[in-house]
């Protein structure tokens, strides 16, 4: 019967049944039913308050119950994820479809320089709620050697466009390329 229940009525269930044996119910009901005695007298509480009409139909808490928000107890920390992550944001930014080159646990590491206590599940929270999506890593082809400073250039360049955008000044996206062989080639060695 129990897993046909929601949590309240799982609560006062087991509280009836635990009341109804008397002396030494609520230890006989916990280890039947695998739940915590803390609940099993929250819910004795329940029933002998008239606490239950306070909650509303459909509800299996009060109102507030719960975790707060990591807005509401970390004031600034999704404005400092969106800092982070800006110069670092791939994909179009007029499609749905967006994702950052670093990894969660990077920006966790970040956040917590910066003063936030944010696991890399949150980070991974809060970039969902901002419309990022989880991408898989793929091997980019490039030849040649790529420049040691090259993120330095494009932040750079990243923070040149954001100053310019303010001064009101057009800001223009030219991307180069230059010519390169596309494949696969052959790489001699063992395996």
């Amino acid at each position: 019967m129990l897993p046909e229940l929601n949590e309240r009525q799982r609560r006062l269930y087991l509280a009836s049944e635990a009341r109804a044996i008397g002396y030494g119910g609520f230890t006989r009901v916990s280890r039947i039913s695998g739940v915590s005695r803390v609940t099993i007298s929250q819910g004795v509480n329940e029933l002998r308050e008239s606490s239950l009409r306070d909650i509303e139909a459909g509800r299996c808490r009060r109102v507030g119950g719960g975790r707060k928000p990591a807005e509401l107890k970390q004031p600034g920390i999704k404005k400092t994820l969106e800092t982070l992550i800006e110069a670092h944001t791939k994909g179009d930014p007029t499609a749905l479809l967006l994702w950052t080159s670093k990894s969660v646990r990077n920006l966790s590491a970040a956040l917590s320089d910066k003063g936030y206590t944010a696991s890399h599940v949150l980070v991974s929270t809060l970039l969902k709620d901002m419309g990022y999506t989880l991408q898989a890593d793929r091997k980019d082809i490039t030849a040649g050697s790529q420049q040691a400073d090259r993120n330095a250039q494009f932040e750079y360049i990243n923070e040149q466009a954001k100053l310019f955008y303010r001064k009101g000044a057009p800001v223009l996206s030219i991307e180069a390329k230059r010519k390169e062989k596309i494949g696969n080639f052959a790489n001699s060695g063992r395996e």
